[in-house]
């Protein structure tokens, strides 16, 4: 056990052995995507001072996610869902074991893979390298045939994910295998038969929160010797950095530097960063494009001047350094009346780190990962600030 993490030390054979291996019922369950000779305590991709793990499979998922949580997106979650499901099965020899119903904003595509040729491979640091490989390529054709699947489970031989059959903690409604038939059905039709604990949290219709629809303006700019347009004016949310009701306390929110690399590279390298000095947990989410962290901490200024600097966060060092705070973008951009850049949850990641850190939370940044949608366990630390963040409708060019 390591802060709210317990991980089952035995293997599990049944619900009942599931269930007696809890010391108390925990508020979330999941499963490795991966089957290993020995699956405890494994060591880290690149530690080099242990034997690498024996893969033994690996089940290939794809997680389509339409936050937020309400039924006109959960909707569109299931049209991509059976849209993928028909790609898979007409450009791939993929077996679809079945659909879940995550909990929460969408579904999860559970298939098999029935080519063993890569567990072949007798090194098995080699073969889960192999098998990253593998699917790694496979999703890049899905992304590129125009699918909105989650950019990192698919290929990652360490992933988890959610149990069918155990509640999700922060909704309390039930990850659910669905039924034949029902992924070609509206959502409507079949919603109110999963499971859920009689104090789950209600399933709106329709987003519960909305930005002012109206078309932003263009302004004209004169040059040398033509009239030109400047690019479309945007509208979207901004979060302030400031721990509400500290003096000097922020909290780590920032888009990651472009020059990380894709949504994987810059959250493998954000993690080793924040790692190395001991902060976390960290919330990630994407744009298809960056990555935002944030670390719901209440942290000293200066604190966080003397670190993120090194590291090449220029953009929150610098808005620390003139205005004692950072107001960023934490929702899609609507232009034109209609979204860009959807902003989408990874996952959080860091629990580790958690316990190292020596930082109050932030209580205002803590509410706001649990209304993005990524709430965060954060026991019995001591919590600083108001509990609502500094939220604004901002608009940019």
């Amino acid at each position: 056990m390591k802060g709210p993490w317990v991980t089952s030390r035995k293997r599990i054979s049944s619900g009942q052995s599931l269930v007696k291996a809890f010391d108390s019922m925990p508020t979330d369950v999941y499963v490795s995507t991966s089957s290993w000779l020995d699956p405890v305590n494994l060591p880290r991709l690149k530690d080099s001072k242990r034997p690498p793990p024996i893969l033994i499979d690996h089940m290939v998922v794809f997680d389509i996610d339409m936050r937020p949580f309400c039924r006109s997106r959960l909707e569109l979650a299931r049209k991509e869902t059976l849209i993928l499901s028909e790609w898979v099965t007409e450009n791939t020899d993929l077996e679809i074991r079945h659909v879940s119903f995550s909990g929460s904003k969408g579904f999860h595509i559970v298939a098999s893979d029935p080519d063993r040729s890569l567990f072949e491979e007798p090194d098995p640091a080699k073969r889960e390298q192999a098998v990253r490989e593998n699917r790694k390529d496979l999703l890049e054709r899905v992304i590129e045939a125009g699918h909105d699947v989650d950019p990192v489970v698919t290929a990652d031989t360490r992933r988890i994910i959610r149990v069918p059959g155990t509640l999700h903690g922060s909704n309390g409604w039930a990850c659910s295998v669905i039924e034949e038939g029902w992924l070609e059905r509206p959502v409507r039709e079949w919603i109110a038969d999963i499971p859920k604990h009689e104090m789950a949290t209600r399933m709106p219709r329709r987003p519960p929160i909305k930005i002012p629809r109206f078309k932003p303006r263009k302004k004209p700019v004169v040059g040398t010797s033509t009239i030109m347009e400047n690019s479309d004016e945007f509208i979207s949310l901004e979060v302030s950095s400031h721990v509400p009701g500290t003096k000097d306390r922020s909290a780590l929110v920032a888009w990651l530097p472009d020059r990380w690399g894709n949504v994987t590279e810059s959250v493998d390298r954000a993690q080793r960063e924040f790692d190395s000095i001991d902060l976390g947990p960290v919330a990630y989410m994407h744009d298809g494009e960056r990555v935002l962290a944030i670390i719901p901490r209440a942290i000293p200024r200066d604190f966080l001047l003397s670190r993120i600097g090194r590291m090449g966060m220029r953009g929150l060092e610098n808005d620390l350094r003139r205005f004692e705070h950072s107001w960023v973008r934490i929702s899609g951009r609507m232009v034109e009346g209609g979204w860009e850049s959807e902003m989408k949850p990874i996952s959080v990641l860091g629990y580790d780190s958690s316990q190292r850190c020596m930082h109050p939370w932030s209580a205002s940044h803590l509410d706001l990962c649990k209304r993005l949608d990524l709430p965060i366990r954060h026991g019995a630390g001591d919590i600083s600030g108001d509990p609502k963040a500094s939220i604004r409708v901002a608009v940019r060019r």
